[in-house]
């Protein structure tokens, strides 16, 4: 397998593969995928890395790899040359990867922010005064990469309604309305153009009260659901949920991660909805009568595929993982097979 050169040295900055950073729920997640010799697994998130070496490092298998950022894909390129014809690298979002024209017997998802984008001064974290961002491409459009719109841009020109309708809706934010009124105020007088201006935006217009009792930071869901609508993370989540099924092998296993409600609800009714198909399929196959000269197994549609949950409830991180990564504590676990 080629390694597909998307991205050339000069439309990406230099970063230098040291080391893997290792994603929330690992172990989970690759012993669900269960790589074996000889098969095709796509990591469509590849981050930093972590999911992509450890499928490669547990059979002689091969990955695709996929990343938006392109400070990502840099790493996966570097990241190829350890693993000669093993690791293909595309620069693409997500939610196009029915782009790539292949199968594969195991797809994952984490749908989460690595920790060099939150450590990066592209405006994700409130932790630390930087440029309003939050693209996660932030190139030029490339290919079918959309180009993505500035937080900056939509908090300095969005209508205060659209904007109280964004942190309500995405962010899930009780006091959108005042912060969103809060906003259109500060931007009459100066752009709000850094991170730390939007905190103090939202701090001035949560009360007090609220934000001592408060188990989070008050701006959380503000740059939750600014970042989601950035990104457009939902709707790249339904369309990559919808053409995994379409890629996976019989026996394949789709692995998806999230981190906050609205993508795990998106998930968990996505995979009870398509694995009631096949049952739905067959009650009316068992309910219908064959026609003459033929048997119930004949009526069956073969070109319908079938799925099967493997996760009753949602994966979470354990204790131990939680306590050494803070982070995996909002981490939610999904696996759908495709059973035939």
């Amino acid at each position: 397998m080629q390694l597909r050169h998307h991205v050339t040295a000069d439309q990406v900055p230099p970063f230098p593969y040291q080391r893997v950073h290792v994603p929330v729920l690992l172990k989970e997640a690759v012993g669900y995928i269960a790589p074996c010799d000889g098969k095709a697994y796509l990591d469509a998130t590849f981050g930093e890395g972590g999911y992509t070496k450890h499928i490669l490092d547990s059979a002689k298998c091969k990955v695709i790899a996929i990343d938006q950022d392109p400070i990502a894909v840099n790493k996966a390129r570097q990241l190829a040359h350890v693993y000669p014809d093993r690791l293909s690298v595309e620069w693409e979002q997500f939610g196009n990867i029915a782009n790539i024209k292949q199968s594969f017997d195991g797809i994952v998802l984490d749908i989460g922010l690595s920790s060099s984008q939150l450590d990066s001064s592209r405006g994700f974290s409130f932790q630390r005064d930087a440029p309003l961002d939050m693209r996660m491409s932030y190139a030029a459009q490339h290919g079918s990469l959309r180009r993505l719109i500035p937080a900056s841009v939509i908090v300095n020109q969005f209508s205060r309604a659209k904007l109280a309708s964004i942190f309500s809706s995405l962010g899930q934010e009780r006091f959108a309305g005042k912060i969103a009124f809060e906003i259109e105020k500060r931007r009459t007088q100066s752009p709000i153009d850094t991170t730390q201006q939007l905190v103090d935006a939202v701090l001035a217009a949560v009360p007090p009260a609220f934000v001592q009792k408060s188990s989070i930071h008050p701006a959380t869901r503000v740059f939750q659901g600014l970042r989601i609508y950035v990104n457009d993370e939902l709707g790249q989540l339904q369309s990559a949920l919808s053409a995994a099924t379409q890629m996976l092998n019989p026996g394949g296993r789709l692995v998806v991660v999230s981190f906050h409600s609205l993508e795990d609800s998106i998930v968990k009714k996505f995979f009870r909805g398509i694995s009631q198909q096949h049952q739905h399929q067959h009650q009316h196959q068992h309910m219908s009568k064959p026609a003459a000269g033929t048997n119930a197994n004949e009526t069956f549609d073969p070109s319908i595929r079938a799925f099967s949950v493997l996760t009753r409830r949602a994966v979470r991180a354990s204790d131990e993982e939680v306590e050494h990564n803070p982070r995996s504590r909002s981490a939610k676990l999904r696996v759908l097979e495709r059973i035939a």
